[in-house]
């Protein structure tokens, strides 16, 4: 999948066990840093199902939406994937460097920027690209109007991917941009 989108990576570094991704459903789970409670209680419920029924999770390794579906996934004994946008060797952030561990020894952690590439800004929206690309489809669990899961979802439709998301409290402003992304056909 990640060699036909319109970018791919031309290397990518890897720490851990790198899982034969071709071979089960592969579903990335995204949102936002400032989780609600109900986001990150449904992130990892999401995370330990996708991984219990025998897919695999990507996600970005961020705090909040993406780490606790790590978590989650971890717990099921699923294959776990994290993208980096900084080099595979860097923790970051360092909050979680107890999964970063965790995914070591029984996941792996995926990034296109060489080791000791510390975490740009502008590296975060690229590696987006890289967790679509990996995914049959990619779930939104929680983001505001202006987040970088509303960028990985456009990738992911971008790319002819499922774009899942779970509906959330409307006069919450963290659920607006996954509301739309719900009325826009998601």
């Amino acid at each position: 999948r990640l060699k036909n989108i319109a970018d791919p990576p031309l290397i990518l570094y890897y720490k851990g066990k790198l899982a034969g991704l071709d071979s089960s459903p592969v579903i990335g789970v995204v949102g936002t840093r400032k989780a609600s409670a109900y986001g990150l209680t449904t992130a990892k419920r999401m995370g330990y199902q996708i991984a219990a029924c025998g897919g695999c999770v990507v996600s970005g390794m961020a705090t909040g939406i993406d780490g606790v579906a790590m978590k989650g996934a971890l717990t099921a004994g699923g294959t776990v994937v994290g993208v980096l946008g900084c080099g595979a060797d860097v923790v970051y952030p360092p909050s979680n460097r107890g999964l970063f561990e965790d995914m070591e020894q029984y996941g792996c952690l995926l990034s296109e920027f060489v080791p000791g590439t510390p975490p740009i800004g502008r590296n975060f929206p690229k590696r987006n690209r890289i967790i679509s690309g990996l995914s049959c489809g990619v779930l939104v669990v929680e983001a505001p109007e202006k987040s970088g899961a509303l960028i990985t979802a456009q990738l992911a439709l971008d790319q002819g991917r499922d774009v899942f998301v779970v509906p959330g409290n409307i006069d919450v402003d963290t659920f607006v941009g996954s509301n739309r992304l719900l009325r826009d056909g998601a």
